[in-house]
């Protein structure tokens, strides 16, 4: 890896932390530096309110806070390696493109049964320099081989997943000993166990477990049903799954205009 964009490591970006962050005064400005593409990011919060999850976003690559936290930890964990075999648990995303033109290896897919959609998927991509097809994947059931990568990074796509702990072992399946899973969730740090939201039935309906269901923005379908809260028992499901380590970060790295901690959850196989 080269370039500007990781002067920094995050061994000293990040810190484990599990209490909660400190306020940040109400108008202040956010200077950093994108992880992905280099570019500078500036964002003045004066008389506005900013998610510093889902905000904070790059202007070249349009990657937010949230996913710079996932890709400060990943090309961490990959140690310097630009050649490593990735999989995204997405493919029709900025974040991908973004990622993409730093590490050649990446694949990616999207949970798009629908041939048309995934032409003008495909289009998408080509239109922003990604010369490859869109490809159909269920993260319960992946078409790969055991022991076939290096790294897997899936952002806000397990909380969807009603067999999660099922998603959780094919990720253990198909990477090499040693290899990574970076994670991010609506990480409920102060639940020690998870909840159920929603199921599927033998018959394929869906079982509502809340009076309202919960529904999440997605850049793909525009909406997607959430089947679970996470806490802290999503580690032992990640264990249990066949990972050899597994553990939730506190990622706080200024430099990558990430200023208050994220949660970002790392299990190694």
């Amino acid at each position: 890896m080269s370039g500007s964009a990781l002067q920094w490591s995050t061994a000293a970006a990040w810190r484990a932390d599990a209490g909660s962050p400190e306020p940040l005064p109400h108008d202040f400005v956010v200077d950093g530096r994108c992880p992905l593409c280099g570019d500078a990011i500036r964002v003045e919060t004066t008389g506005r309110k900013i998610c510093f999850r889902e905000g904070l976003a790059c202007p070249r690559c349009r990657t937010n806070a949230r996913h710079r936290a996932a890709v400060v930890t990943l090309l961490e964990e990959l140690h310097g390696r630009d050649d490593a075999r990735v999989y995204a648990t997405e493919q029709a995303t900025p974040f991908y493109v973004a990622l993409k033109r730093r590490l050649s290896n990446l694949s990616g897919s999207e949970y798009v049964r629908d041939l048309r959609r995934r032409l003008r998927l495909t289009g998408w991509l080509w239109w922003h320099g990604v010369r490859e097809c869109l490809h159909f994947a269920d993260l319960t059931a992946l078409k790969r081989r055991d022991a076939s990568l290096d790294a897997i990074v899936s952002l806000d796509v397990l909380e969807h997943v009603s067999e999660h702990r099922l998603a959780l072992r094919e990720c253990a399946r198909v990477l090499r000993p040693g290899g990574t899973l970076v994670l991010t969730v609506p990480f409920q740090e102060s639940m020690l166990q998870s909840r159920r939201l929603a199921r599927v039935r033998g018959d394929g309906t869906i079982e509502h477990l809340i009076p309202e269901p919960e529904y999440h923005g997605d850049p793909v379908s525009g909406g997607v049903l959430c089947f679970h809260h996470f806490g802290w028992d999503l580690l032992d499901d990640m264990r249990e799954a066949g990972f050899a380590e597994a553990c939730a970060r506190r990622v706080h790295a200024p430099g990558a205009a990430i200023p208050q901690p994220l949660w970002v959850l790392v299990a190694t196989r």
